[in-house]
């Protein structure tokens, strides 16, 4: 299998070619071209009741699509719903990540998925929900964002505070926590930040440029209300 990303930046796509006999997931309706050989049937990741925790506890999609290279060697582009980049995770040496909703795109290779629920404090206060992606396996795992993907390096004991909005994905050996983004309460809401994501090394975090709630509120203002 091999692999190659496409107009990085707002446009990326993602191409992967597979040799026959080949195959790996992909997030549902993600394909946007395809050769002959390839097949897609729907798939329930980690099975009924895996499926059922990512979908109706992580808020991601209940099926996922397998391609197979079924009848000969071929190849297919999948690209994520929303404008933005795609960052290609590696996991060949026991790595793992936790991943935000909405942000998994394919995986590639052996990759095992499961649900993870976050303290309680960070559900309630960062807007993801209780619940986060954890991946683990040996290949490699596609992430896709709102707008360009940054990777961020943290050395051991340092910290790093990333707008909840912002955070794609992180590498199973960082500690978490939500924080003020600001000196007190009433500074974080005042600013606008709220609340954050602080990080402690060693370890990476993946963060998008742009924030898909933010976008959202933004064009809510040029949208008419009904009445």
């Amino acid at each position: 299998m091999q692999y190659e990303t496409m107009h990085e930046g707002s446009n990326a796509v993602l191409r992967v070619n597979l040799q026959r006999g080949e195959k790996f997931k992909a997030e549902a309706g993600a394909m946007v071209a395809k050769s002959q050989h390839l097949s897609i049937k729907g798939h329930m990741w980690g099975g009924v009741f895996g499926a059922f925790k990512r979908s109706f506890l992580g808020g991601e999609s209940f099926f996922f699509q397998e391609i197979t290279a079924t009848t000969g060697d071929g190849d297919i582009i999948i690209a994520p719903s929303v404008p933005g980049d795609i960052k290609i995770l590696p996991m060949r040496n026991s790595e793992d990540y936790y991943i935000q909703n909405g942000c998994m795109l394919a995986g590639l290779g052996d990759i095992e998925m499961d649900t993870r629920v976050q303290k309680l404090t960070a559900g309630v206060f960062s807007g993801a929900g209780f619940f986060v992606l954890h991946v683990r396996g040996h290949g490699e795992v596609a992430v896709a964002a709102f707008g360009a993907i940054m990777e961020i390096p943290i050395p051991a004991g340092k910290e790093y505070i990333v707008d909840n909005g912002h955070v794609v994905a992180w590498s199973g050996d960082l500690e978490y926590q939500i924080v003020k983004a600001g000196a007190n309460w009433i500074s974080s809401f005042t600013s606008g930040e709220g609340l954050a994501c602080k990080f402690t090394g060693p370890g990476k975090v993946w963060i998008q440029t742009r924030n898909p709630k933010g976008f959202g509120a933004w064009v809510r203002r040029f949208v008419p209300s009904r009445g």
